[in-house]
């Protein structure tokens, strides 16, 4: 019996022990985090969780540590007793942490209760607010317009509905959009003649081998084999791309431990070269985008992620960081990055 009741009071001390440690440890790990969800909870009525998983971790401990013959009687009134002494022991302990939680991390529950007040204000009243972003260090269409000619074939790969497209002053005759969505693009392009397409069954360019004497990637996922055997031998193709550092800010946020590329130009020349292409040009900017409100990040999150506005709730840590931030800075910043590769199909067959 005396090791019995030794076993149950480790049982206990244990118990009670690791779960103080990791209040301790939590706590600091959400302060670090900008976690307002974990102080929030403090906020909340206190309610015992987790007994069934309690109970199974008991009878299994009991199990492991019992010296009575198994299935006895002794050994199931042992058995209930540890399981009971169990589920008060943890009971205890989340009441224990519970209050000590609210005491040991009182300042950061305040502050959390604040943040979401004026997160909650700002989506309620946020409308087109300002922000302001550095002055790229290119045009692409500008760029891009300087490889046009009558004669050539040129064909647009992008993903907005054609208004990348839209925007060029003047296209040659022959020119395709191949869109994701060609039923908006075709709205917007065919009046201007061009001819709007999209992928084949296969994810294919819808093209034949060496049609094309211009091929333009505007922010789109592209295959480079396929975009080599369209273009006719010296054609050229322009890679408008968006940068692995483009949002990282906000990306590193929603996703921490995302695993970094390094997705510019650089790696874009390597991946274009080793195939047989021959860089004309390129070009990338790196700059920023600043702001001054909540208000602000909120419409701007709007305007790229509607459901991280929509679904606040879900992202409100995010939310949180950017609003200490602007109380901490007077602004919250965040990088964009996007670069142009302009390669030529080598005539060397």
């Amino acid at each position: 019996m005396e090791y019995y009741i030794v076993i149950l009071v480790a049982y206990a001390i244990i118990l009670l022990g690791m779960k103080f440690v990791f209040l301790e440890i939590e706590g600091r790990q959400a302060r670090k985090m900008s976690n307002i969800r974990y102080f929030l909870k403090y906020d909340e009525k206190f309610g015992y969780r987790n007994q069934f998983s309690v109970i199974f971790v008991a009878i299994l401990c009991y199990v492991i540590v019992s010296l009575e013959t198994t299935f006895s009687t002794m050994w199931f009134l042992q058995l209930i007793g540890f399981v009971a002494v169990g589920v008060i022991s943890d009971a205890l302990s989340q009441v224990g942490s519970y209050y000590y939680g609210c005491f040991r991390f009182k300042k950061d529950i305040q502050e959390s209760k604040i943040l979401k007040i004026e997160i909650e204000e700002a989506i309620k009243n946020h409308g087109d607010e300002l922000m302001q972003q550095t002055i790229p260090s290119y045009d692409s269409h500008q760029i891009i317009q300087q490889y046009f000619q009558e004669d050539k074939h040129l064909a647009v790969v992008s993903v907005d509905g054609g208004e990348f497209t839209s925007q060029f002053q003047e296209l040659p005759p022959i020119t395709y959009s191949v869109e994701l969505n060609p039923s908006k693009a075709r709205e917007k392009l065919e009046d201007k003649g061009i001819k709007v397409t999209t992928f084949t069954s296969q994810g294919k360019m819808p093209f034949k081998d060496e049609k094309i004497d211009i091929a333009v990637n505007e922010l789109s996922n592209y295959d480079k084999f396929e975009m080599y055997r369209i273009l006719k031998p010296g054609g050229y193709l322009v890679v408008d791309q968006l940068g692995s550092d483009n949002y990282k800010e906000i990306i590193n946020m929603f996703i921490p431990f995302k695993i970094k590329g390094q997705w510019n130009k650089e790696a874009c020349q390597t991946t274009l070269t080793d195939i047989g292409f021959d860089i004309v040009d390129s070009y990338e900017d790196i700059g920023r985008i600043r702001f001054t409100s909540l208000s602000a990040v909120l419409a701007f999150m709007k305007s790229i992620s509607p459901e991280r506005v929509e679904r606040y709730e879900q992202f409100i840590n995010f939310y949180a960081d950017v609003l200490k931030k602007i109380k901490k800075n007077h602004f919250y910043e965040i990088t964009t990055h996007k670069f142009m590769v302009i390669a030529k199909k080598s005539t060397n067959e």
